[in-house]
């Protein structure tokens, strides 16, 4: 009878443990048509007491390859620093008036400028002053656990980190281009042929023709 109650007890406190947390595995984020959306950030909020973000702050790199901004989307933690290297051999001038990171850098081929940190949360949307259709975006976000979707609309998760939301952000969402969505574990679905998959549809405009990047920025880059 004893042995019985502790194999009971071991089977109940994990589950009081884990109550209103979830461990998350693959995502699918689609478009109103049911197709695939790539470049989707997913923010998760952790059930975490506190952050995970390490405390020493990192460079990584938003690159200008063939007139192109690479990667076209770049997810850093608040408090990185990102180096805009310029891999072209004709002049860049990358600039943003988005409110968590004003900036501009008149950028030579091979005379790259110190890295700028972003300490605010939020979407820094990027132009370059010289070529109008170059358009990129920085996501500098809150949590640690932050993913982007690929080709196939699809990001996975570590299956040991709890989470009980997570915000949702792409460049084309109907709303606004520095708007999220937030959703909660509860309004989550499954996709009904991979049970293992939690699908997430987003209201998404057609992209904007790349060269009327001015007055995008001006009415959504602010």
């Amino acid at each position: 009878m004893k042995n019985c109650l502790l194999k009971t007890t071991t089977i109940i406190l994990p589950i009081l443990m884990f109550y209103g947390q979830v461990k998350a595995d693959s995502f699918l984020v689609l478009n109103q048509q049911g197709l695939p959306i790539k470049n989707a950030v997913l923010e998760f909020t952790t059930t975490e007491i506190s952050p995970t973000v390490s405390t020493s702050p990192k460079t990584l790199v938003m690159d200008q390859v063939d007139k192109l901004f690479k990667p076209d989307v770049l997810i850093i933690n608040k408090g990185d620093y990102v180096s805009f290297p310029n891999s072209d051999n004709i002049r860049h001038h990358v600039y943003s008036f988005s409110s968590v990171k004003p900036f501009e850098l008149k950028l030579y081929s091979g005379q790259p400028k110190a890295p700028l940190q972003f300490n605010t949360a939020g979407i820094s949307v990027l132009g370059c002053n010289i070529h109008d259709s170059m358009v990129g975006y920085i996501y500098i976000a809150n949590s640690a656990h932050t993913l982007l979707t690929d080709e196939y609309g699809k990001a996975t998760l570590a299956d040991d980190i709890q989470y009980e939301s997570v915000n949702i952000w792409h460049a084309n969402l109907s709303s606004s281009i520095t708007n999220t969505e937030q959703i909660s574990y509860d309004d989550l679905t499954k996709a009904s042929k991979d049970k293992t998959a939690f699908v997430i549809k987003l209201a998404v405009d057609s992209p904007e023709p790349r060269n009327t990047f001015q007055s995008i920025f001006k009415q959504n880059g602010k």
